[in-house]
């Protein structure tokens, strides 16, 4: 135990010294905080509160670890809840979002742009000052009455683009292949056992590009009144000035941030509040820290035995695993059986009379997927159960919303996925290379199988074809009679294709588009209950004690504490390599990456760089799509061959181009 205190001690060292700072910058001016705590004690002022909230890379979909850490990271549902607050707040007559380096996916900025349009709806003013950030930042911005920008400032909407690769050529190169058997002519793109794109890749990738770009248009066009053709101009340009952005129609203001404020706080006769206070300069030492987390957490269940009507949001985020690593990271994986016994208790929980299942998850383990979807279809027996898809729903993400009575998606969210992969790893040509002699000795014909020393024989492959062929045929019968569709219509629009949300609509893979607060309504209609009640609203799985935290951390090692529980109080971790994952593990977690690298709008972009410089020269190739011709075109340079894969460095794992997540 002492080993555990004395890294949460060195994690806090490391972590607070920066935020406490931050939070003492932040005071500066004549300004309060609104607190919901507070909200009935304070004397009824006749003058309107202009509240502020920066957004920035510290708004992230979810901690990685399920933990109420104080601090500046915020995730997206605690935006949206203060949302929520001071659309009901009557003392609140506006908010001005401060809007920074935002990285986030478009399903994500969607469900912020709902926020931001209940807000309006409520008759709240909202204005937004462009503070830096790329094409989330802008969308989001969008949403807003006005929109500020500095004049030496710029917008950056350069469009959606993706880089695919395709390294069968370097694989082979160090001696490795990769034996991909799936259902489904889309299910695996080919980047591990093709050197091109096939008819597939392109037909599958344009139709998401397209649907992208249509939604991408959409969002600005709609909110500032400009023809799509104006928007698709302005793209082209892809970075605006100021001054050209303002005579484009894109923003509506040329001022700093602080001379903007002022202006805005004259013409609307409002008082300046702060709208967000992260406590962190009040705390001196570990014990206050814990303190802090222990009083939200007592606050968390104090809600939960309240008294009324209650909805649950139940959320699955992250791949399906067998594992059970407790609840402390269910904020970033869905454990089989830790996520199973949460349901249960729903379903038994006569207090709870309808269930929101908030769906974030690429998919893994078909085994698991199946178990989840028995608990789930129990559940919906018992009371309705509606999904709302956020960034990604695919493949065993989709698998577990089959049984809801409503499924909700956002229009850019990547969905369906309906197939079953499997790749195999050999390992052959490099221990040929390296001189290695293998002596096999086995008891069973197939007590090897899947051994990287070898290929798989025709017999083997068969064998495991027609294992996957069963499985997907028990997906498709799984969808069929949750969409209540023929098997067949449903195996023509499934074979592992990936849809936008919108495309999912008309093929009949959801039932609408909309956000989670959509789906909270929809939920409480179907609950019959009435709009007078007052409803209350709890997030499952619950926020993980200090001794579970502890209890997950044990299962895992030392530096991977240490590496959760930064990551857990930022939102900015270090940048992760991907292909430093082996390819053993690639295949041996039975879940491969569709795409591993990010969209080139992304915060940190991408690059390649070749390591270790050996004698022999090569070419590295990739295909970037381009989405106007719609046609790939094949990148090439000469470059030193390396002894390891390609550095690709992406940003957060929580940012970015929904493409990036694993699919099984």
């Amino acid at each position: 135990m002492n080993k555990w205190l004395v890294i949460l001690m060195l994690s806090l060292g490391a972590s607070l010294p920066a935020q406490a700072i931050e939070e003492d910058e932040s005071h500066e001016g004549d300004e309060t905080t609104i607190s919901t705590k507070d909200k009935d004690k304070e004397t009824k002022s006749p003058i309107l509160r202009m509240v502020e909230m920066r957004l920035d890379e510290y708004v992230v979909p979810a901690r990685m670890i399920s933990i109420p850490l104080p601090g500046r990271t915020r995730t997206l549902q605690e935006i949206l809840d203060r949302f929520d607050d001071w659309a009901d707040d009557d003392r609140v007559g506006g908010v001005m979002l401060n809007i920074g380096n935002v990285r986030l996916s478009l399903p994500d900025v969607q469900e912020l742009r709902g926020g931001i349009e209940r807000l309006k709806d409520a008759g709240k003013q909202v204005c937004a000052f462009l503070n830096g950030g790329g094409p989330p930042a802008y969308l989001l911005a969008c949403a807003a009455d006005e929109i500020a920008i500095a004049p030496t400032g710029n917008v950056v909407i350069p469009g959606i683009g993706s880089l695919f690769p395709f390294m069968k050529g370097y694989f082979q190169m160090v001696g490795l292949e990769f034996e991909v058997i799936a259902a489904g002519q889309y299910k695996y793109p080919g980047f591990l056992d093709s050197r091109e794109p096939g008819p597939a890749f392109h037909e599958e990738y344009s139709a998401i590009l397209d649907g992208w770009i249509d939604d991408y248009y959409d969002m600005i066009a709609y909110h500032r009144g400009l023809s799509r053709e104006k928007v698709a101009e302005a793209v082209d340009v892809a970075l605006l000035a100021a001054p050209e952005a303002q005579q484009r129609g894109l923003v509506d203001v040329l001022a700093y941030y602080d001379e903007y404020r002022e202006r805005v706080l004259r013409r609307e006769k409002m008082k300046r509040y702060r709208g967000y206070d992260s406590n962190l300069s009040q705390i001196n030492s570990l014990q206050d820290f814990v303190g802090l987390i222990t009083d939200k957490l007592r606050e968390d269940q104090e809600a939960r035995r309240a008294v009324g009507p209650k909805i649950a949001v139940l959320h699955a985020r992250g791949p399906i695993i067998d594992l059970s690593l407790g609840s402390a990271f269910s904020s970033m994986v869905i454990c089989r059986d830790d996520f199973t016994k949460v349901v249960d208790s729903l379903r038994k929980n006569k207090s709870i009379k309808a269930v929101v299942m908030r769906v974030d998850s690429p998919g893994g383990s078909a085994y698991a997927s199946d178990i989840i979807w028995q608990h789930l279809r129990r559940l919906a027996e018992a009371k309705p159960l509606v999904v709302s898809m956020g960034t990604v729903a695919g493949s065993g993400g989709y698998y577990i919303a089959c049984p809801a009575d409503r499924i909700f998606a956002q229009p850019t969210t990547i969905t369906g996925s309906i197939g079953v992969l499997s790749i195999f790893q050999s390992a052959w040509s490099m221990y040929n290379r390296m001189d290695y002699e293998l002596v096999e000795m086995k008891r069973g014909q197939r007590s090897t199988l899947g051994s990287p020393h070898r290929n798989l024989s025709k017999k083997d492959h068969k064998f495991i074809q027609d294992f996957i062929d069963d499985f997907y045929d028990i997906f498709i019968s799984r969808v069929a009679q949750s969409r209540r569709m023929p098997a067949e219509e449903v195996d023509k629009i499934a074979q592992g294709r990936i849809y936008t949300g919108r495309q999912a609509l008309e093929l009949g893979l959801v039932d609408e588009l909309g956000g989670l607060a959509d789906a909270i309504e929809a939920a409480r209609e179907m609950a019959n209950i009435p709009p007078s009640a007052e409803l209350k609203i709890l997030h499952y799985p619950r926020p993980s004690s200090l001794g579970e935290l502890f209890e997950s951390f044990s299962s895992i090692g030392v530096s991977q504490v240490i590496d959760t529980f930064a990551r857990g109080t930022t939102a900015a971790p270090p940048l992760r390599n991907p292909f430093r994952l082996t390819a053993r593990w690639l295949a041996g977690r039975g879940w491969l990456s569709r795409l591993v690298l990010q969209s080139t709008d992304a915060p940190h972009g991408m690059h390649l760089s070749q390591r270790r410089p050996a004698a022999k020269k090569h070419l590295v190739s990739c295909y970037a799509y381009d989405v106007r011709n719609k046609r790939a075109i094949r990148r090439q340079r000469r470059a030193t061959r390396p002894l390891q894969p390609p550095s690709i460095a992406t940003a957060s794992p929580d940012t970015g181009n929904p493409l990036r997540y694993f699919i099984a």
